[in-house]
């Protein structure tokens, strides 16, 4: 089964989402929420713009290590982000 999509509109979106959930880190933070409540934020800002990237080249995945490792081995691994954006990403999903 094939569906039709506009891609931007779907990378539009999930860049959209991922400025609101980073948006929602730093409130959290500033109201004083819990640190794992600003982690989980801060980690589906970074989960949502990774997904509009994979998106852009027409890669996807149903779970998150799969996002992950798309991630490293399409923007990380030739050298378009630095590794420490794969650690930092890593590091988190693993808390």
């Amino acid at each position: 089964m094939s569906f039709n999509f506009d891609k931007q509109a779907v990378i539009n979106y999930r860049l959209q989402r991922a400025q609101e959930t980073l948006s929602d880190a730093h409130l959290l933070f500033k109201q004083g929420g819990s640190l794992w409540s600003v982690v989980n934020r801060a980690y589906y800002a970074m989960f949502y713009a990774v997904l509009a990237l994979l998106t852009s080249i027409g890669k996807g995945a149903s779970k998150h290590s799969g996002v992950i490792a798309l991630f490293d081995q399409h923007f990380v691994k030739p050298g378009h982000f630095p590794k420490e954006m794969s650690k930092a990403i890593h590091k988190v999903f693993d808390l």
